[in-house]
């Protein structure tokens, strides 16, 4: 879409703007499917519709690449001082919080006994004779015709 054309037209310019090159030629075209290329070199087919852009070089005359503490290799050495400098802090509170965590007395906590019944107090189980059987129960309505469901008929 028009932003991804946006992008790529910003990250040429970025480009060329990093690089010591006065001028560069920039190739621009459609294929088939309709979907723009941009290349620094022209292709091998050579496309119809190729449109050919000159970038100027947008360096001040003073830029030295060197001394560019934005660049990536000064990027990557900040940041890996900045990693060791932090995990160096990160031991030195380490430390700090183990030697001051030795020096405290330690504390015991009295926990009360648990009897193993839970909250409520139950008395310990003591096993009891047998029971003997209830004798049978009489059918409550020896003289009704009606039976329940799934019971067959006499």
């Amino acid at each position: 879409g028009d932003m991804s054309l946006t992008r790529i037209i910003t990250a040429i310019l970025l480009s060329a703007a990093c690089t010591q090159v006065l001028a560069t030629e920039i190739y621009h075209w459609v294929d088939e499917n309709g979907v723009s290329h941009y290349s620094q070199s022209a292709q091998a087919g050579s496309p119809d519709g190729v449109k050919t852009m000159t970038l100027d070089d947008t360096a001040p005359p003073d830029y030295d690449p060197d001394e560019d503490r934005y660049g990536v290799a000064a990027q990557a050495e900040r940041m890996t001082l900045l990693r060791k400098e932090m995990d160096e802090k990160r031991e030195a509170e380490r430390d700090r919080r183990r030697n001051a965590a030795a020096q405290q007395p330690v504390v015991r906590q009295s926990y009360p006994v648990n009897s193993g019944y839970g909250p409520f107090w139950r008395p310990p189980y003591r096993p009891v004779p047998p029971v003997e059987p209830r004798p049978p129960v009489p059918e409550p309505y020896p003289t009704s015709t009606l039976k329940p469901p799934g019971v067959p008929p006499d």
